[in-house]
């Protein structure tokens, strides 16, 4: 198989991957309904709901679209107790579906209208009752695209503090402590609207470890982080010099008064929630590697829980690479989700600066090696780019060089697309209607 084929065929992996984490094609396998019963399907368990007097469907998250139509689908026999329900989605994956409020909210960075569509979900649970029957199904993305500042913190203050987070190196659970700690609805909160109606949320997981309470900064699960804890990660990044008066006033109040801390696991509220996770990077995985399987081809998974330093990530692929054989073809299949340090001006995303620091390396320490990679963001969209990510081979250094390109200056100055533009090896595939971090595919021909 050469270069070009390879490409195409882990571009195909990649897809089919994808398409066993979109809710439209999975999201039966865990609840059914009929005119009287939900049965929600966990594992062995069944949770079954009967004697509701309303149904509200809440989808949050870039995955929203596919988990309303299809609940819609789902809820057919019942739709007379369906109330009207609310869709929060980031703008590239926004439509409107009959039968919800639909909001096109801002990700990566909060905007007004995710705040307002935060007020519009608090109002319409404060007037459920013990009878009502909340769903709620979220996916990655929600933090951003559901934001509620708590106390005196403005949201103009609240994306300040997102935007200097997501450029600092913190990791997703580091990120989502703090989101927790400002927010009324994140961390648990949702809970303190939505009481006495039962709850029961579907997850689809963009967290490596599939930590409940990360997912969407865990609307509906209990919370184990502290605002000591939150004023710690923004001092170790050293962010806390350059924060607003009002949130480390809020900061350090939460950190006197136990009231404002997020509900932890003894609290009554989780009485009335169930959490049922649908799908994930790890089942995303799995699905390739089995698919891969059926069809005799040599490939297994080899890290499914990848964090950190996109450089990192690449000295360990490379490491991985010294104690396998190369002469034998094989697919090698990992994901999970890692950061970048924003250093300079320029565009592109974690998946794109990965695959050009691994082009890098493997030229300089396995100049005979041929190869194929992709890494790419389940959700189509790699940092704030239309790339998804990007595919490289072993032409990829010799194109870049031939394009007298200083790639060492580039990724200094983080500008990983324009370079992978140039040499013709960005994924673009547009919004796919789910998220479940990232994928790697590294075919060794």
């Amino acid at each position: 198989m050469n270069s070009k084929s390879s490409n195409a065929f882990l571009l195909k992996l990649f897809k089919f991957g994808v398409s066993n984490v979109q809710p439209r094609n999975i999201l039966s396998n865990f609840i059914k309904a009929d005119k009287k019963d939900i049965v929600v399907l966990d594992g062995r368990k069944k949770q079954l709901y009967k004697d509701f007097k309303r149904i509200i469907p809440i989808c949050v998250g870039k995955a929203s679209v596919d988990m309303g139509s299809t609940i819609m689908s789902i809820l057919e026999n019942c739709k007379e107790k369906l109330s009207e329900g609310v869709i929060v989605v980031n703008e590239e994956n926004y439509k409107n579906i009959s039968g919800f409020k639909c909001f096109k909210s801002g990700h990566p960075i909060p905007n007004k209208d995710g705040l307002l569509a935060a007020k519009f979900i608090e109002e319409k649970l404060r007037k459920l009752d013990e009878k009502d029957l909340v769903l709620l199904f979220l996916s990655g993305g929600g933090s951003a695209l559901l934001p509620y500042p708590e106390g005196k913190i403005k949201l103009k203050e609240k994306i300040q503090i997102n935007h200097l987070l997501l450029n600092s190196g913190a990791n997703i659970k580091e990120i989502n402590s703090v989101r927790k700690h400002l927010s009324k609805i994140k961390g648990g909160n949702f809970l303190k609207m939505s009481f006495p109606a039962k709850v029961h949320t579907f997850i689809l997981s963009d967290v490596v470890g599939d930590d409940l309470s990360s997912i969407s900064s865990g609307l509906t699960v209990p919370d184990k982080t502290t605002f000591s804890e939150v004023e710690s990660i923004l001092k170790k990044y050293n962010l806390w010099d350059l924060l607003s008066s009002s949130i480390k006033s809020h900061i350090e109040q939460g950190k006197k008064d136990k009231k404002m801390e997020t509900p932890d696991r003894n609290s009554t509220l989780f009485k009335k929630v169930k959490n049922t996770l649908i799908g994930s990077n790890y089942l995303c995985l799995k699905s390739i590697d089995e698919y891969c399987k059926s069809k005799n081809i040599n490939a297994h998974i080899w890290n499914s829980d990848f964090e950190g330093d996109v450089e990192d990530l690449a000295d360990k692929f490379l490491k991985y690479l010294e104690n396998i054989d190369h002469s034998k073809p094989v697919i090698l299949i990992s994901g999970g989700e890692t950061t970048v340090k924003i250093r300079g001006k320029g565009k592109g995303g974690r998946n794109q600066e990965f695959a050009l620091h691994f082009a890098r390396k493997a030229y300089e320490y396995f100049p005979k090696l041929k190869y194929s990679l992709l890494s790419a963001g389940t959700d189509g969209r790699d940092g704030p780019t239309d790339a998804a990510g990007a595919i490289i081979n072993e032409e990829s250094m010799k194109s870049i060089e031939l394009n007298k390109i200083n790639l060492e200056k580039e990724l200094n100055n983080n500008n990983s697309y324009e370079v992978l533009k140039k040499i013709n090896s960005l994924v673009i595939i547009n919004g796919t209607n789910t998220n479940v971090a990232d994928i790697q595919l590294l075919m060794i021909r």
